[in-house]
């Protein structure tokens, strides 16, 4: 027999980051002046059995009369026959730097359930006997911490972060299984500029690399037009050219959809990837008006 190495996804992967900052920097905690609650679901790779399937929800909220802010971020990732499930409780601690200008320190800390139900797969072997290798289901908690760094003002933000920072092993009494969580590095910068009274463009960028992995970027533009809707692009290097768009329904709720036209080597078997995104921002008090947010 030969043996190789296998590299997979281990972060899950967004096209909607810059609306929802808390998947990839615990420092985005409390950056609104309101609590505020987000639901998402990515279906990526659609038609190829097995893709990756992401569904999350989040909330975090400024502690009022301090400088502090708490969350959490609750993950389901699904790929092939194993499952994820992650919950990490979010603190960042926000300090004024300039008239319009804070930089948030933030951590996290939580774990993860692995469970990958083997003995589902249909194992086709030369002399047609069982593999022992896939008569179990095996399962891990791995608990973790993740760390971050976030400036921002009402029109730009500039964002570092490590959201894994312990590289756990999978199984460390197995010899001939090295598979282990990786530390994955995110920069992140965005800049709101105003075109005119009713057009304001957005660039994003994401910068992801990977301890023993590859580097990758996301370049983005959006575009709000009237203050009621976005519409953008983004590039993944590599990957994908997606279309997004986002509707503002008032200033507590928005909704937005992203499509993913791939342009990797998957492109022939797959029919690109969907991303829906669900954001509540809460008042306590309905004669309040929240201010937009671009971020």
């Amino acid at each position: 027999c030969a043996l190789t190495a296998g590299y997979a996804q281990q972060h899950p992967l967004f096209t909607q980051y810059m609306f929802n900052g808390l998947v990839i920097n615990p420092a985005y905690t409390g950056t609104h002046e309101s609590a505020t609650l987000t639901a998402s679901a990515r279906n990526q790779w659609t038609g190829i059995k097995g893709a990756p399937q992401t569904q999350i929800f989040s909330g975090h909220a400024p502690i009022k009369f301090t400088r502090s802010s708490a969350g959490g971020l609750l993950m389901h990732d699904k790929i092939g026959v194993t499952n994820q499930y992650t919950l990490y409780g979010t603190y960042a601690y926000h300090i004024p730097v300039s008239t319009n200008g804070q930089v948030s320190v933030g951590a996290q800390a939580g774990a993860s359930y692995y469970n990958s139900n083997y003995s589902s797969l249909n194992i086709i072997s030369a002399d047609a006997t069982p593999d022992p290798s896939f008569a179990y289901n095996p399962s891990r908690w791995l608990p973790n911490l993740g760390l971050g760094v976030y400036y921002y003002t009402k029109k730009i933000y500039l964002g570092l972060s490590i959201p894994t920072v312990i590289r756990n092993e999978w199984n460390a009494s197995d010899p001939f299984l090295t598979a282990r969580q990786q530390q994955h590095y995110f920069l992140s910068a965005g800049y709101v500029m105003d075109l005119n009274a009713d057009l304001k463009l957005k660039p994003n960028v994401l910068l992801k690399w990977v301890a023993d992995g590859p580097f990758q970027y996301d370049i983005n533009a959006n575009l709000f037009i009237k203050e009621k809707v976005w519409v953008g692009v983004s590039y993944r290097m590599k990957d994908s050219v997606d279309g997004l768009l986002q509707f503002i329904i008032n200033d507590q709720l928005n909704v937005g959809y992203s499509y993913g036209y791939p342009i990797n080597a998957l492109s022939a078997i797959q029919s690109g990837t969907h991303e829906f995104v669900l954001g509540y921002r809460i008042k306590k008090n309905k004669d309040i008006v929240l201010s937009p947010r671009y971020f």
